[in-house]
């Protein structure tokens, strides 16, 4: 009876580690980048170079290193059998729910097939990682750039916008002023038509995202420093899809300036998907002050920071905030908008955003 046990425990140790010896793996990903909630295809090509088949491979670890503790189960995927002498390959979907690069970690597969007595490991060959950006929020308008609220920059050009020259007309979208309407051709048309202008070839704004660690905090959706970054993403790519030459600060001196190429706006994507905040506290003033005459600068950061807002006497009428409230307290007197993180944070935003958007429009 003893020797039969130890033929079983030498074979459960020692079956899983002759298996591992005879494969190869290698992993790669259908796309370089995606977002937040996107799926997005993995492929793993094993190799066997034995005749007879491998049982029971686990991949481990790399998808899950944000969710699983030392005692959790990191198992991302299973398979179950690797014929002899073949090349497989297998193709999963993995649907991300935080920016990063992935894997996130080691990445290995396992096996240990016949009991579950030992696990032999090995590690997987990377050939090509992902990025997974932050999710972003579509938006579909900005502020009046104009007047004495905010200003713009630069010569006019042919392309649509809502300053210089009509260029065109064309059917009233949300958000356009009244007093760009073509009444002749809305009365033709029995809808409202409205005049295509020139718009102004450079415009400039820094959309700053406040990574401070001590005001940020879990809440119902992520937690705030998250949000905060996923709400920065937004508003730049929104900018970003109007021409406006955006700057984005996610700490103090650390400027990424994002061109009209799509790559740069890639770019600078890739970084906030993989950005690490520091740890150090940020000072107000670091904050506030940013690039150098700004045209427009739009600070994105928690409830806890408007605390400090109040101290600061050289604002300027050219700075907005964008505060998430993880507390459900009432409304601060400085922000330009108030999001809830405790409720919807994306219908939140896209719904205020298009209030203001539309008040600054209408008071034109």
């Amino acid at each position: 009876m003893f020797a039969a046990l130890t033929t079983l425990i030498a074979i459960g140790v020692v079956w899983p580690w002759v298996s591992m010896r005879g494969i190869t793996c290698q992993m790669s990903f259908k796309r370089r980048r995606a977002t937040e909630g996107d799926t997005v295809q993995v492929i793993l090509r094993i190799r066997n170079i034995y005749p007879w088949p491998v049982w029971g491979l686990a991949v481990e670890g790399g998808f899950l290193a944000e969710h699983v503790t030392d005692t959790d189960d990191s198992t991302a995927v299973a398979l179950a059998r690797i014929p002899g002498w073949s090349t497989n390959e297998f193709v999963w979907d993995f649907e991300p729910t935080r920016r990063g690069q992935y894997p996130t970690s080691k990445t290995d597969v396992s096996n240990a097939f016949p009991f579950g007595i030992w696990s032999a490991k090995k590690s997987i060959d990377v050939v090509s990682r992902i990025i997974v950006w932050p999710l972003t929020v579509k938006l579909s308008s900005i502020p009046l750039v104009g007047g004495n609220e905010f200003s713009s920059a630069g010569v006019m050009m042919d392309r649509a916008g809502h300053e210089g020259d009509i260029l065109a007309v064309r059917p009233y979208r949300q958000g356009d002023s009244l007093r760009d309407v073509h009444w002749a051709q809305t009365a033709r048309h029995n809808r409202f038509i409205v005049y295509e202008r020139q718009s102004a070839a450079r415009r400039d704004i820094e959309v700053v995202i406040d990574t401070d660690p001590t005001i940020h905090e879990d809440c119902a959706q992520s937690n705030s420093l998250e949000w905060g970054i996923r709400v920065g993403a937004s508003l730049i790519r929104e900018f970003h899809q109007h021409g406006w030459n955006v700057t984005c600060t996610v700490q103090p001196q650390k400027h990424s300036n994002v061109g009209p190429q799509r790559s740069r706006l890639e770019s600078t994507l890739d970084r906030l998907a993989t950005l690490v905040p520091d740890e150090a506290t940020i000072p107000i003033e670091s904050l506030v002050n940013g690039k150098a005459k700004p045209t427009f600068r739009i600070i994105v950061t928690t409830a806890a920071r408007m605390e400090q807002v109040s101290s600061q006497s050289d604002l300027g009428s050219a700075t907005r905030f964008v505060v998430l409230d993880t507390q459900s307290t009432e409304e601060h007197r400085s922000a330009w908008l108030n999001i809830n993180c405790n409720e919807d944070i994306a219908s939140q935003l896209r719904k205020e955003w298009e209030r203001r958007c539309h008040d600054t429009w209408s008071a034109n």
